[in-house]
């Protein structure tokens, strides 16, 4: 996802190493920054089982982590987010980092599909076999394909992420077989929903998906996510809906399809001088969102002088 820019420490006991951290180094404003590439959902610590005693391996852990987050303290901005097997999360606050809980769904697919699917809401049942009246599930082996619906879909809004970047994402899932993209297209052909699903030998993760709001049947993300199920059934894996619930909206949808709820956390370091660039850099922004339409052109000055500074 960032060729070129990925960077690598290791904590070594005996010539082994016991532990690394991969992540992305990019520079802004003069400040150096530790973060996850682009549309990257989780990273952090990588640390090899440790034996004995509970007491021993935690203490063994808590070292391993810290001398990671010792070597990479040098970077004034550091931002991820850890899985949900990663729970320990007291050699970030040993270390300065401000860890905050982010939630998501889990579903263990392990179960009868029969059990997956009376766990889902009685409403959102209804929903999926209304849906199936109207629409079939099509695997997408084109990716372009995917990408072209998602730019569409955005309707001139800005993505927070480079679309771009789905299609070697993708090519490096397919060719591991640990990807799959698949539509709800009705009689006519058009396609109303595209969910792109990825997985590892423990996770079904909810990657990305998209909908034609002026086709779209009310049905057609559940049709698609239930298909997800499906699928993450066929692998014994469990379904990650990818967090995202802090919005009620969200939260009500991913509920109804039976998971559990599971915390994963953001951790996040700052130098002050990062934090000053920082603000600086959204003063421009927040002054734009403030001014009306009409009064653009009147002002434009605001906007340049920051451009013409370097501050943009």
């Amino acid at each position: 996802m960032s060729p070129g820019q990925w960077q690598e420490v290791a904590c070594l006991r005996g010539g082994r190493v016991v532990g690394y951290l991969r992540f992305v180094e990019r520079r802004e404003g003069g400040a150096t920054i530790c973060e996850m590439p682009q549309i990257t959902r989780l990273l952090g610590p990588v640390v090899t089982p440790q034996s004995g005693k509970t007491e021993a391996r935690i203490r063994a852990t808590h070292s391993i982590v810290t001398e990671l987050l010792q070597q990479i303290a040098g970077y004034d901005h550091v931002e991820m987010t850890l899985d949900v097997g990663f729970s320990d999360v007291a050699p970030f606050l040993a270390s300065g980092y401000e860890v905050k809980v982010h939630p998501t769904f889990l579903l263990d697919c392990k179960r009868e599909i029969e059990d997956l699917w009376a766990g889902l809401r009685d409403k959102t049942r209804n929903v999926i076999r209304r849906a199936r009246e109207r629409l079939i599930v099509r695997n997408i082996d084109n990716v372009n394909q995917f990408v072209d619906f998602y730019r569409a879909n955005l309707e001139g809004a800005e993505s927070y992420f480079d679309p771009s970047l789905m299609a070697p994402a993708f090519v490096a899932a397919h060719a591991r077989q640990q990807g799959q993209i698949v539509a709800a297209v009705d009689s006519d052909g058009n396609v109303h929903s595209t969910v792109f699903f990825v997985w590892d030998d423990r996770h079904f993760h909810y990657f990305l998906s998209t909908r034609d709001k002026s086709v779209a049947h009310l049905g057609a993300v559940s049709l698609l996510l239930w298909k997800g199920i499906e699928l993450a059934h066929s692998r014994g894996l469990c379904l990650d809906f990818d967090g995202g619930i802090a919005n009620d909206a969200r939260y009500k949808f991913m509920v109804a399809f039976g998971g559990e709820v599971a915390n994963r956390f953001d951790i996040v370091r700052s130098t002050a001088r990062y934090r000053v660039q920082h603000t600086i850099r959204k003063i421009p922004r927040a002054l734009m969102r403030r001014i009306p339409v009409h009064a653009y052109g009147a002002s434009s000055y605001v906007a340049s002088d920051y451009i013409a500074s370097g501050v943009m």
